[in-house]
Order: C-alpha cells, then sequence, then structure tokens
C-alpha cells in the first residue's frame, strides 16, 4: 500500500478530495457536490451542513483508496464567511466570496478611517468581498444572530473545526479577513478591538503547514491522522501548479479568472483593488487580482443560448470570427468586478453589435472580452514591476482558441501548464508538514507554450483602448442605478 497525503478543497461547486505520493503525483479523487442559494440578485449563500456531508462522503471514499494518509490538509474558497453559536453550529447560510451585498459596508469604513489610514494599516483595502465587510453587515441588518455570533471562520477553517475541534486560520486564508497584518502574518488585535470582535472568536493564526490537530471524524481508519492548516484555494492552487517563484506570474482562467504574482517580500500593491496577501509558505507573500466572472460568462450565455452544443462546438465556432470579433466588444461584469475597477455596481455590456454579426462573433467577443479584462489586471499591476514569465491554468485555458486569445490580448508568451487543482495544492502542504524539503521540487509543468501573433496582437491593442474607455463612459449609468 502507497503512502499518501489527502488534500481537500472545499470549492464553490463541490468537495474534492485528491490523495498524493511521496513524489507529489495525484492517483486518487473523489468530488461532491452542493448547491448554491442566490436570494436575491448579487448574493450567494451556501449551507455549511452540505460541506460537512460532502466531507464525509469524501473521507469515506478515501478510506477505501489504496494508501496509508499520513497527513491532511485543507484549502477552500477563501473569503466565505461562516457565523456560529458557541457549539460551533451555524447560524445562517454561509456568505460566498462573490457575494456583493456589503458594497455599503465598504463605504462606511472608507467614510470613517480614510483611504490613507486604511492603506497604512494594511497595505491593502476594504474590498466587498472580505469577511470583515460580511461580519458588518450580519451586524448590521441581522442583529437577532449577530447577538449569537460566537465563532467566525471561512469556509476551510469551519471544517478544520468539524475535523478536530480546534478553532482557529492560517496566514493565506487570514489575509482575505482585513483582520490580519499582512506584512507581519499576524492578527491585528488592535483592529479587532476597535471594531468590537472578540479575538477568540476567530482563534489562532498559524502558517500553513503546521499541525493543528487531528482527524476525529469519518471512518476509523482516518482518525488520529494529522490536520494541517493548510491555504486559501488561489496560493493552493499555485503550490500545485508550483507558481511560487518570483518573477512568474500565474494567471488562472476558471470560473473567475486570477492573476496571481508571488513576491518576496510584503510590498504594498500598486493599485487598491490588488490584495497582497501571506502565500502559503513562510516569508512569502504574493499579489492577487481578480475578475469576477471569467469563464462564467461563457457557462452563461452558453446556458441561456445554447445549452445543447458542447463548450468544445462553441470554440470551434468562435474560431470562425476574425479577432476583434468585427469591432463588438464585451465587458465581462455579470455581478460586478472586483481588479481592477473595483466596482460592484458594475454589468456586463455588449457594444458594438449590428445586423452583421452572427452568434459565432458574440462568442468570440466573450472569449476576448475575457482576456481583455485580464490583460486590465495585469497592466496594473506591472505599474510597480515587470514579470518575465507568465503561465496559464484553469478549465478555459484547455481550449487552445481562449489560450491563444489570451496571449495575443497580452501580447506575450503564455506557458500553458498542468493545473492539478488547489486539492493538489493542499495535499503538498500536509506532505511539507513532514517533508520541508519537497517544497524544492515545486515546478510547473508545462503542457504547450502560445507565442503571440503580431497581426492579433494589433487588434487587441486597439480593442483594450476602446474597452477601458467603454468602462468609462457607462460607468454613470450604472451608479445612477443602484
Amino acid at each position: 500500500m502507497r503512502s499518501g497525503f489527502l488534500g481537500i478543497d472545499v470549492g464553490t461547486q463541490g468537495l474534492k478530495g485528491v490523495i498524493i505520493d511521496p513524489a507529489g503525483e495525484s492517483f486518487w479523487q473523489a468530488v461532491s457536490p452542493y448547491p448554491t442559494q442566490t436570494p436575491r440578485p448579487g448574493w450567494n449563500e451556501q449551507y455549511p451542513q452540505d460541506w460537512q456531508r460532502a466531507l464525509e462522503n469524501v473521507l469515506e471514499q478515501a478510506a477505501s483508496a489504496p494508501a496509508r494518509i499520513l497527513a491532511i490538509g485543507l484549502t477552500g474558497q477563501m473569503h466565505t464567511s461562516v457565523f456560529c453559536d458557541g457549539a460551533g453550529s451555524p447560524l445562517r447560510p454561509a456568505i460566498l466570496w462573490s457575494d456583493n451585498r456589503g458594497a455599503d459596508k465598504v463605504r462606511d469604513l472608507f467614510d470613517t478611517y480614510g483611504e490613507k489610514e486604511l492603506w497604512q494599516r494594511f497595505g491593502n483595502l476594504p474590498l466587498v468581498n472580505y469577511t470583515l465587510i460580511k461580519c458588518l453587515w450580519v451586524r448590521d441588518h441581522e442583529p437577532e444572530i449577530w447577538r449569537q455570533v460566537r465563532h467566525v471562520a471561512v469556509a476551510k477553517d469551519w471544517l478544520r473545526f468539524i475535523m478536530t475541534g480546534n478553532w482557529g486560520s492560517e496566514v493565506s486564508d487570514a489575509s482575505g479577513t482585513y483582520w490580519l497584518s499582512v506584512a507581519r502574518r499576524q492578527w491585528a488585535h488592535a483592529w479587532l478591538q476597535e471594531l468590537d470582535l472578540p479575538a477568540e472568536w476567530i482563534g489562532p493564526v498559524a502558517e500553513s503547514t503546521v499541525v493543528v490537530g487531528t482527524n476525529r471524524i469519518g471512518p476509523e481508519a482516518l482518525r488520529g491522522i494529522p490536520v494541517v492548516a493548510g491555504a486559501g484555494d488561489q496560493p493552493a492552487s499555485a503550490l500545485g501548479t508550483g507558481v511560487i517563484a518570483e518573477g512568474t506570474v500565474g494567471i488562472s482562467l476558471g470560473t473567475s479568472g486570477v492573476v496571481f504574482w508571488p513576491r518576496p517580500r510584503f510590498e504594498p500593491p500598486p493599485h487598491a483593488s490588488i490584495h497582497a496577501f501571506c502565500h502559503a509558505l513562510p516569508e512569502h507573500w504574493y499579489w492577487m487580482g481578480v475578475t469576477q466572472a471569467a469563464a462564467y460568462s461563457l457557462t452563461w450565455l452558453h446556458e441561456r443560448f445554447g445549452p445543447t452544443a458542447t463548450f468544445d462546438a462553441w470554440t470551434d465556432e468562435a474560431a470562425t470570427a476574425p479577432p476583434g470579433s468585427d469591432g463588438l466588444l464585451f465587458l465581462p461584469y455579470l455581478n460586478g468586478e472586483r481588479a481592477p475597477i473595483n466596482d460592484p455596481d458594475a454589468r456586463g455590456v455588449w457594444f458594438g453589435l449590428s445586423s452583421a454579426h452572427r452568434r459565432s462573433h458574440l462568442i468570440r467577443s466573450v472569449l476576448e472580452g475575457v482576456a481583455l479584462s485580464l490583460k486590465d489586471v495585469v497592466e496594473t499591476m506591472q505599474a510597480l514591476a515587470t514579470p518575465h514569465r507568465l503561465v496559464a491554468t484553469g478549465g478555459g485555458v484547455k481550449s487552445a482558441l481562449w489560450a491563444q486569445i489570451l496571449c495575443d490580448a497580452l501580447g506575450s508568451p503564455i506557458d500553458v501548464v498542468e493545473d492539478p487543482g488547489a486539492a493538489v495544492g493542499a495535499a503538498r502542504l500536509a506532505q511539507l508538514s513532514q517533508d520541508s524539503a519537497a517544497g524544492e521540487r515545486l515546478r510547473p509543468t508545462v503542457a504547450w507554450t502560445a507565442e503571440p501573433e503580431p497581426s492579433a496582437v494589433t487588434v487587441y491593442q486597439s480593442a483594450f483602448a476602446r474597452y477601458r474607455k467603454l468602462y468609462q463612459t457607462v460607468r454613470p449609468l450604472w451608479a445612477s442605478q443602484s
């Protein structure tokens, strides 16, 4: 029987378990899905009890895997917030990372403290996605629930409590709460006191590879196994793909789009919409910018206008339209937008539509709009530094066309790398808790390299200028609707 390390990922669509061997190769996996509720536009919730049932399902399957599990690592959706009573039972559905209901609480913080003071304290500015904003919303809009709160945790840290009985977090996920001094990798206790948020609600904060307890649930064969603090899904994914080197920028084209830039020290980011967070390895940090609806934009289009066609058929159809989609532009702001515009009121736009456009243009314009939104994030980050290597992961770049569009939009070669996922990163953190030298073997595995096509680069340079101008033009119209 092989020795292995189990990684658990509390994802947005389901919980995934992966087992890797000491060489870092994945040889077993299982997935257990659960639903998302949308009680109002812009609101997204899940029941933590669904996560627990999914975890128990995956642990049952893992106990039958041909492996002797040595340690368990955790990861999950960052910012997603669980509000619990003294026994650890959820008091309401978890508020997801993508939920925009707290926009007024962000404005309240700016009105009270000002941008300069918030920036000086944290090197980051508050965004509607952060756990703190969700806390302030529950406090002000659900006072009966707030009076019962005794613990607050992000998704994977609530499952950590279920598994070990211990409350707490680790530096990478804690970076997305707006409670952490990211530069010092410690809770900002004075800030917590100022906001009347008891530190005992959240427990201690550790580095990602620290063992925080032993598993007490599921099959007997998995009980007593060390549980490692783990990491948020984005740093865990970066660890899984090996994106840890300075100067290598990872672009994940998944449901959301993420630009992930490892940094060798803490540095305030170049723009308020860019996060400066702790990486999952000690003394490592990163900048991160997020496009809210990346591959989701294509999913949205597909579900409404062609659900019987395969995605491959759709991208083949998109390839029949020329670069630039004959002037058709798409802003992918279906659920508001994070980087770089940081505008929860933003909405999707097609601009330049004419009777000459076919469905192929609509599909391609969505692929291009997402690529231009990621270019917007990369260029915002490049205000302070220039990467020497771009690597791309995620379901979107499984499409050679979409990967090429992204390459042409950025005007730079892109290495498309194997993406084992956040669960593999969590398993690698479990391995690192027992073998620190394993981190030295982390390198991206390149599947192929996209090279920019000069004629398409020229088209997208012009399209990008129009893309940015279009947002500035329609922005006042969104604000007037809110």
